[in-house]
């Protein structure tokens, strides 16, 4: 049985039943549906309910995540590995999107828009030296799909991008210059602009912090569009405040959704949008060609596109 944690619109159930015509597709519309099906699915598509569920899954092999990031799924991975399940995400759906609002980000930093706005709100009619992304040096922390649309939209408007990426040793991808594990702090002191692609591991918890922030110039912009608490957010917060940095855009957060209290909502010179680098959507879901795709795969016993690694944790 495949189960769906999700209402699907009549013609993606349709592609789905037409990529597995002998499986019963069901729907869980409740927490106490999705418990009770999950005992027969041999496929999960979809995130609602499932850590919930998860434990009374007796022949499940394999679960179609309708997320990039899934750290929270693998809260459970010990589990996930006992029963033998097979784990995709959804790589590579969001790529446009979250590259667009990463630029949207960078641009508001170094043409002061959200400074400017706060001006608006004054009536202040001031003329500033602001600055331009052309020119400017740019360093991606990992090196994904995601990572690879946003060098590709910079390196249109101008901007220099090299990258880090989880290996020991320097290379060269498509003329953007990638450092490893041993080379790439030496980047810091020259960029302008630090963005944060990572994903959320044991590893990559507070992998730009104090230490990092301080080799950056102060002049230089920080941008995390990644997953919440790769960055230390509090660290990031008291450079922008004493004038450490120039300033940060961020669009992930440690905690979720950022308290009224946080001292960050009144720092002008950091940005804060709420997690909308893959915005709300639906009842049309862009990662349902995924979903059909790698069923079509799974049935026909083919390799099925983005597992999951459970030792890299994406």
């Amino acid at each position: 049985m495949i189960l769906l944690m999700y209402e699907p619109v009549p013609a993606h159930l349709q592609r789905l039943q037409k990529a597995a015509p002998d499986r019963e597709i069901a729907i869980a519309h409740s927490l106490e549906e999705a418990c009770r099906l999950i005992e027969k699915a041999e496929i999960v598509l979809g995130n609602r309910y499932f850590i919930q569920s998860l434990p009374f899954a007796e022949r499940l092999r394999w679960m179609q995540s309708n997320s990039v990031g899934v750290d929270i799924i693998l809260e459970e991975k010990q589990r996930l590995l006992d029963k033998g399940i097979i784990l995709t995400c959804a790589r590579g759906v969001y790529d446009a999107e979250l590259a667009e609002h990463t630029v949207t980000l960078l641009l508001t930093l170094f043409r002061g828009i959200h400074l400017l706005r706060d001006e608006q709100r004054e009536r202040s009619w001031q003329r500033h030296r602001l600055r331009t992304l052309n020119g400017s040096r740019c360093l991606i922390l990992g090196w994904g799909s995601l990572a690879q649309a946003i060098a590709r939209l910079i390196t249109a408007l101008g901007g220099r991008v090299s990258a880090v990426r989880n290996s020991p040793d320097d290379s060269v991808d498509h003329g953007i210059a990638l450092f490893g594990q041993q080379n790439w702090q030496s980047q810091l002191p020259e960029t302008d602009a630090l963005i944060n692609c990572l994903p959320k591991t044991v590893e990559t918890r507070h992998f730009v912090n104090s230490h990092v922030l301080d080799q950056l110039p102060h002049d230089a912009f920080v941008v995390n569009i990644g997953r919440g608490g790769t960055l230390d957010d509090q660290a990031l917060l008291e450079r922008v405040q004493t004038g450490r940095l120039a300033g940060a855009a961020l669009d992930v957060f440690e905690e979720e959704p950022l308290p009224l209290s946080h001292p960050m909502w009144s720092e002008p010179r950091i940005m804060i949008t709420p997690h909308v680098g893959r915005s709300l959507e639906g009842p049309e879901y862009k990662w349902q060609s995924l979903f059909e795709e790698n069923l079509a795969r799974y049935v026909r016993g083919e390799t099925l596109l983005n597992i999951v690694n459970y030792e890299k944790g994406y």
